[in-house]
């Protein structure tokens, strides 16, 4: 038996005429002429071999054969409609899962608005948040464990393959216990340090970060005494909260207890925050996140102890 080929407009025209059984209300509701749809009805039935419509001058009815093929097809445009939106949601990412990764001290004000704002938009992608000092972060970061992770833009400057997107500046900081005999001075210098004993990320940790410390301070015109090297910044924290010395980090970093702290600003080139991504992979939820959060960069830093 030969099988004729019936194209979605012909379905569309039959599907309007069948509803409104008026080939003029039909004609308005597809934004064609009377005598246009009239001749495609015709084609169609001629394609098909049978009669779809009764057609008199006072009325249109469906033949049985019409009824039929009307209750067959009245669910095609919704069934396209769902397979253009599935097609759509794999896209975009949808149905998928999310991991990111932050530095463990890391301060986030930035990001619950916007994940917020995610979620409302992208309902369908599941997100998975966590927190890794810099070592652990950046090596589960290359291996593909995590998707995106939030850390300082040296802990993957110049790495091929790796998009980043900035979001704030944050400056380098001293840290101190305020119950430090310079806590509380004003006009305190980097330099003014010299002769302080150093708690220090590892250079294990962060080869980048202890590099650029040791860096920064001699830029001031001293090598700094490091006393200890620490695997984490709650580490360092820890110690210099407890007396043991004082520390160099950035105002990213969120602070707990900010009232058992003191310190200052050091005059340097800032140090930018973001966001970091493969470009080579393969979960398309990450381009969705990525195009979601580009053109929020460089957002205002809201400070130590946020």
């Amino acid at each position: 038996m030969r099988h004729h080929r019936i194209n979605l407009q012909q379905i569309e025209y039959f599907l309007a005429v069948a509803r409104y059984l008026n080939f003029t209300e039909a004609a308005k509701s597809l934004y064609i002429s009377q005598p246009a749809l009239s001749k495609q009805i015709a084609v169609l039935e001629n394609a098909i071999r049978f009669q779809l419509l009764e057609r008199t001058r006072r009325s249109v009815r469906l033949t049985p054969a019409g009824t039929v093929l009307f209750q067959e097809l009245e669910t095609i445009p919704h069934q396209i409609e769902t397979a253009v939106d599935k097609a759509r949601r794999s896209i975009l990412g949808e149905n998928s899962l999310l991991t990111i990764g932050c530095l463990e001290a890391m301060g986030t004000p930035f990001l619950p608005a916007l994940i917020k704002d995610f979620r409302q938009k992208y309902e369908g992608i599941r997100l998975i948040f966590e927190r890794h000092s810099f070592k652990p972060l950046r090596e589960k970061f290359f291996r593909g464990e995590l998707d995106v992770i939030f850390t300082l833009e040296v802990e993957v400057k110049d790495t091929p393959d790796i998009v980043w997107v900035p979001f704030f500046k944050a400056n380098p900081y001293i840290f101190m216990a305020a119950s430090h005999p310079l806590a509380g001075r004003e006009r305190l210098k980097l330099e003014d340090l010299r002769d302080e004993g150093f708690v220090m990320i590892s250079r294990e940790e962060s080869p980048r970060v202890f590099d650029s410390s040791i860096a920064l301070c001699r830029a001031h015109g001293f090598a700094p005494n490091i006393i200890k090297q620490m695997p984490n910044v709650e580490s360092v924290l820890l110690s210099v909260e407890s007396g043991v010395g004082v520390t160099l980090l950035d105002t990213s970093v969120r602070m707990i207890h900010a009232d058992t702290f003191d310190g200052f600003p050091v005059l340097s080139e800032s140090l930018e925050v973001g966001m970091a991504y493969s470009k080579t992979t393969l979960n398309h939820a990450v381009a969705v996140f990525a195009n979601h959060f580009r053109g929020k960069a460089l957002l205002p830093q809201s400070g130590v102890g946020q």
